[in-house]
């Protein structure tokens, strides 16, 4: 029993179709904002407040809300190096308890008090380590500055998973890219974001800072590249003691980002933003009047220069409705995406006159540490030095139990109401089932009997404009009545024909008739590889192609998840159909067990429900730390009231069987 050929045996080129599907999904969404007001609108000084609010409100409810910061932050000042001019001291402090931030604290000679600039790393290779951050810290203390250097979580003296090894999956090294994509999928999950951690970790330092008695706390700037960049827009949103900001490479149009085919990093990921009509230009004019300087990279890889000049445009005439447009300027550098000390000239001069340091002395002759200098643990990890070091996984897991303190566990449910009619619109709601839906017009593309099975391979579209190409093989069993035919969901679709004809030819006995089904990006429809950046050349991996999906779904206030149930859904209709049943059972397999269990879980005249290998429930895979990462179920806040406990129970309810424990015939 084969599956299809290319481009769904030469009837429809699928290669891009799911990459062309969210990307006129943003456009359309990016063009407007559905009636909640662009910065199109904004012409007043009140537009411009009342924006700000909007952003502000949207971004905190986003990441989940900010933190308690800690009375006490624990400061331990572990060693000093002194050099001509200054001295580079190695800090810890706790933003929580047993969970320790490692920092350098650059402090220029003289008693000050002294500007500060908090210094953000972004994800790329050593942190606060690295020799760039160091010659940029190490200049804007010869010019008069305290400057806090940090290591994000996850990196420099912060690694989180050397010892994780979990199937293969990336989830150390790479800098910061694959441990915040392990650890920000858990914070999708349970609704929030791991900017979350980040920017309460950057507030904390941001109290050591201004709590120096040698620091200016009237005048605070933050600056930092790529990741770091996003972090200073971010905590300079969020935090009124933020006077200045730089952020670097970190700002483009959020749809001429998409059209690279480049990907959303776990921070960067505010679910529905994009279909918010949220971009970045939004973020930065919410800053205003706050002096801020944004630097670009001509040739960044990540951030296209185009996006940048279309976004600044729009923020400074934001500024302009504050008579301030003296406060904001753009410096762009003739470099590829590239560290802070790459717009030094610019960049500092600018911090020295925002925040009265006099006047900027480049310094060219700068001599970074090494690496063993500026350590602040003796191991060089914090995992390693503290007996009760928390990891970022447990401080998730504590957030996640008490803002769910009934997760994972099966909810009551009385034999006689209508949990399962609850569920099946709250998961209608979340995963938008109820959408307009366009007829389905199935095309029999082939037809052939295979040991006395007769088997049919099929395409049609789920939706239209933009387009939804899916296919199936049906195969029917001509001795076996199908009363109740069954959707199969095998983890690769199709693709897993023909080894597994077997298995198929004994479900169509079972059940008279199966559609072997390739919801969108699966199997026969699968979308092409997208190489960029070039070292993501792992489909179903870490930052891998799946990953962009998931990520750019999400901005769409989406899911692949999502999408595929209603893709089943449409499915169980065409066999309904073809068939001539009134009811319709699903089995699944792997990932294809949780499109199964959705989908059960929201339709009509379900028989019975047949799963294998079905993995963690999304409370479990959010609260342990070595859990399976697959992009493939990265969904938006289900923990509360439509995790798979929830569908478990409305389906027994609704006296639906499900065996959890079939295996393959």
């Amino acid at each position: 029993m084969d599956g299809f050929g290319d481009a769904v045996d030469g009837y429809f080129d699928v290669e891009d179709q799911l990459s062309r599907y969210l990307l006129r999904r943003a456009e359309a969404r990016l063009g407007s904002s559905g009636g909640t007001g662009t910065l199109d609108d904004v012409e007043s000084r009140a537009d411009a407040e009342t924006h700000r609010e909007r952003v502000r409100s949207f971004l905190t409810a986003s990441i989940g809300g900010l933190p308690d910061r800690p009375a006490d932050l624990g400061v331990e000042t572990t060693d000093r190096r002194e050099r001509e001019g200054y001295g580079v001291e190695c800090v810890t402090f706790e933003s929580r308890p047993d969970y320790h931030v490692t920092a350098n604290c650059y402090v220029p000679d003289g008693d000050g008090p002294h500007p500060g600039i908090l210094f953000l790393c972004g994800h790329a290779g050593p942190a606060r380590e690295d020799e760039w951050n160091q010659r940029a810290c190490i200049d804007l203390a010869e010019n008069g500055f305290v400057v806090l250097v940090v290591d994000p979580l996850g990196q420099g003296e912060r690694r989180q998973y050397e010892d994780l090894d979990h199937d293969d999956a990336k989830v150390s090294g790479g800098g910061g890219v694959f441990p915040h994509s392990y650890a920000g999928q858990k914070c999708f999950y349970a609704g929030t974001n791991l900017a979350r951690y980040v920017i309460h970790d950057d507030r904390c330092a941001l109290d050591y800072l201004c709590g120096r008695p040698d620091v200016d706390e009237e005048r605070i700037g933050v600056t930092g590249t790529s990741g770091g960049g996003l972090q200073t827009i971010y905590l300079s949103l969020l935090d009124d003691r933020v006077d200045a900001a730089a952020p670097c490479c970190s700002v483009s149009e959020r749809y001429e980002q998409l059209k690279t085919g480049n990907r959303t990093h776990a921070e960067q990921a505010l679910v529905g933003s994009v279909d918010r009509g949220i971009d970045y230009d939004d973020l930065l004019a919410a800053l205003a009047p706050l002096p801020l300087r944004v630097g670009a990279a001509a040739h960044d890889r990540y951030f296209p220069i185009e996006g940048v000049h279309d976004a600044f445009d729009r923020v400074r005439d934001v500024y302009a409705c504050y008579d301030a447009e003296d406060e904001v300027d753009l410096t762009v550098a003739d470099a590829p995406h590239c560290a802070v000390w790459e717009f030094r000239d610019d960049v500092f001069e600018w911090l020295c006159d925002r925040l009265d340091a006099g006047e900027y002395r480049p310094v060219r002759d700068l001599a970074p540490l090494d690496e063993s200098a500026v350590r602040c643990t003796e191991s060089g990890n914090v995992l390693d030095e503290y007996a009760d070091e928390r990891t970022i996984d447990e401080v998730i897991a504590a957030h996640v139990t008490a803002r769910y303190p009934d997760g994972g566990a099966s909810p009551r449910v009385d034999d006689g109401g209508d949990y399962g009619e609850q569920l099946r619109a709250t998961v209608t709601e979340r995963f938008d089932l109820d959408r307009e839906a366009c007829d389905l017009h199935p095309r029999v593309v082939h037809r052939t009997t295979e040991d006395g099975v007769a088997v049919e391979r099929v395409w049609f579209r789920t939706e239209r404009d933009p387009d939804a190409v899916v296919a199936g093989v049906l195969a029917s069993d001509p001795e076996t009545d199908p009363e109740s035919p069954a959707v199969v969901l095998f983890d690769r679709g199709t693709a897993e024909l023909p080894e597994r004809s077997e298995a198929v030819a004994s479900l169509a006995e079972a059940y008279g008739a199966v559609l072997v089904f390739d919801p969108r990006g699966v199997g026969a429809v699968r979308n092409r590889t997208i190489p960029v950046p070039s070292w993501a050349d792992d489909y179903y991996g870490t930052f891998g192609t799946e990953f962009k999906f998931a990520n750019d779904a999400l901005l769409l206030d989406t899911s692949l998840l999502a999408m595929r149930v209603f893709d089943v859904l449409r499915a169980a209709d065409v066999l309904r159909s073809e068939t001539g049943a009134a009811q319709v059972s699903f089995v699944g397999e792997g990932v294809g067990s949780y499109h199964a269990l959705y989908a059960a879980a929201v339709a009509e005249n379900v028989a019975r429900v047949e799963l294998s290998d079905l993995g963690p429930s999304f409370y479990e895979m959010a609260t342990r730390r070595a859990v399976p990462f697959d992009s493939r179920l990265t969904v938006a806040d289900v923990i509360g009231d439509c995790d798979l406990p929830h569908l478990l129970a409305a389906l027994e309810q609704r006296g639906i069987p499900v065996d959890r424990g079939a295996s393959e015939r």
